[in-house]
Formats: structure tokens, C-alpha cells, sequence
């Protein structure tokens, strides 16, 4: 079974915002968020830094052919760092693109750039890291419409992270006013699915917009973090075989929301957590593991 993890982070250093507050790499997996310091990544990554190489050495361990490499907000703004390992190992990572969505007009005008100019491709928005010093801000702004348009004009995918009830109406509206972004759902509808607080039926509007649109698809990763469970993860795998009984096998990709998930877990469990303790079929999930991922973009 070939296995494609199509949720993967690298990056030089932690340079993101939370909280309203600065986040710093220090050394043996630290981070300093303001004034506080916490163990952001297992000892192991020294400076906080994740790099390709260490990656590539993950996935030749557990089986893992071939990897997107996902940017966020959260960990900094590192296009040029992820273009250069695109570059170094093209047979086995590919690049999306990350631009500041509030910057509208000028951020599609980059978006268009980075098209036209280099391997990357797609965009990722994190609503909590994009709009932490915008609150009042929303995907479907006018004013952020241009980067949209963008998305669409070139057919390019989308992955998203949503946080709010908010998210998930606006991800209502986009699917419906651009048909020819392929829209993928990051972490089965991470925080505003699973956050406590959130409107519990989040989960079956997410389920209900990929089984109606050809063009939206979820990723499995990083439901674990939002239950007090160990491996095997019961309610995890649970909602995974739930997301697969509504939508199928076709609207479903494997991830693993390296390296941060290796708090939580082994790479080798977040394959099995799907592989061996789901009750979804060889075939199905062959098409999970790897298959779609291939069709979607690494056919070429």
C-alpha cells in the first residue's frame, strides 16, 4: 500500500503568532511565546527547527513514498524555505504556497507570482493565525475576495483550518461561489468541529460539503489532539469511519500533521490509528492511504 502524507510541516524556525504574542525556536524542541516558554516539538528537534531531511528520514521508516509540505501562519511564513526543499527532492515533496490573506489585492497579486514563477502551488489558511490581529476579519471579506479569484482563475487547491462557526458558513459560501478550487478540509474540521464550545453539528455540515461537491475532500490528521485519549484513539478512529460511511473513500487523505503530532503520537501509530484499527476496507483504504493524494497531485 502506498502511503502519502499530504500534511506535513517544515520550517527553519517557529516565527508565528499566537495568543496575540510572538513565538521564538530555542533549542531541544522549545519555543518562547511571549514571556512564556513551552515544549513545542519532542526534545529530539534541536533549535525547534523542522527540517526536510529529518522528514524524509520519517518517512523512509515508516513508509511513506511521498509528502506535501504544508506552510502555516502559526509556525511563520517560510515559502522560500519550502521552494528550496521542493527543489532538492522533487521525486518526494511537494510545496504549497502561504501568502497574508488580509493583504487582499496585493497577496493575489504574490499568489499569481508564485504561480507563474516556481513549483509551489495551492494556499493554506489557518483562520486563528491569520486573523489573531484581526478578529474582526473574515474569509469572505470583499476586500479578500481578490485572493479567491486567484485560487480559482489558476485551479488551484485550497487547504483549510478552521476555528469558528464563522469558518464553516464562509466555507459554505466560497465553495458555492468558486467551483473550480478544489477545497480540502484540513483535520476533519479541526476547531470547529471538535473545540469545546463549538456548535455541535459543525461536523455534519463539513461531511454534508464533501459529499455534495466533487471539489471538497477532508484530511484525517490531528483529530486525536482534541480528546484525552491514548493510542489507538478510539473516538478518533471513530469519526474517521463515520466521515467514511458519509462522504466515501474517494473524499478522504491520509496526514499526519508532522512534526507536531509527535507529541501526541509515532508516525508509525497515526498510519495505524487508520490502517489497523478502522474497520474500512483494503481497498478503501488504499484509496485513503495514498491513491487519492496520487490522483489529486502527484500523477504527473
Amino acid at each position: 500500500m502506498e502511503i502519502i502524507d499530504i500534511h506535513a510541516h517544515i520550517y527553519p524556525r517557529v516565527a508565528g503568532i499566537t495568543k496575540g504574542a510572538p513565538m521564538v525556536s530555542m533549542r531541544h524542541g522549545k519555543v518562547k511565546i511571549g514571556n512564556q516558554i513551552t515544549q513545542f516539538l519532542p526534545p529530539s528537534f534541536t533549535e525547534a527547527a523542522s527540517t526536510p531531511e529529518t522528514l524524509i528520514a520519517y518517512m523512509d521508516w515508516c513508509g511513506i513514498s511521498k509528502a506535501l509540505l504544508m506552510p502555516n501562519p502559526y509556525y511563520g511564513y517560510h515559502n522560500d524555505y519550502v521552494l528550496e526543499a521542493v527543489r532538492a527532492y522533487p521525486d518526494r515533496l511537494k510545496g504549497i504556497a502561504l501568502v497574508d490573506l488580509l493583504r487582499g489585492e496585493e497577496a493575489a497579486r504574490e499568489l499569481e507570482r508564485i504561480y507563474e514563477d516556481t513549483e509551489l502551488f495551492g494556499f493554506k489558511v489557518e483562520t486563528d493565525s491569520t486573523f489573531q490581529c484581526a478578529p474582526h476579519k473574515h474569509m469572505t471579506d470583499a476586500d479578500l475576495m481578490p485572493v479567491w479569484e486567484c485560487c480559482n482563475r489558476y485551479r488551484q487547491p485550497v487547504f483549510l483550518h478552521l476555528f469558528t462557526d464563522r469558518d464553516v458558513e464562509d466555507l459554505e459560501t466560497l465553495t458555492r461561489r468558486f467551483s473550480q478550487i478544489t477545497y480540502v478540509i484540513c483535520d476533519m474540521g479541526a476547531d470547529s468541529c471538535f473545540q469545546r464550545g463549538r456548535n455541535r453539528g459543525n461536523f455534519q455540515r463539513v461531511l454534508r460539503l464533501a459529499k455534495e461537491n466533487s471539489n471538497v475532500y477532508l484530511d484525517t490528521s490531528t483529530v486525536p489532539v482534541y480528546f484525552q485519549e491514548e493510542y489507538p484513539f478510539p473516538t478518533s478512529v471513530k469519526i474517521i469511519q463515520e466521515a467514511y460511511q458519509a462522504v466515501g473513500a474517494e473524499k478522504l487523505l491520509w496526514s499526519s500533521d508532522y512534526p507536531g503530532m509527535l507529541n501526541h503520537a509515532t508516525m508509525r501509530e497515526l498510519i495505524d490509528m487508520v490502517v489497523r484499527h478502522s474497520k474500512i476496507p483494503q481497498e478503501d483504504l488504499r484509496k485513503i492511504m495514498g491513491e487519492n493524494a496520487k490522483k489529486l497531485w502527484f500523477s504527473d
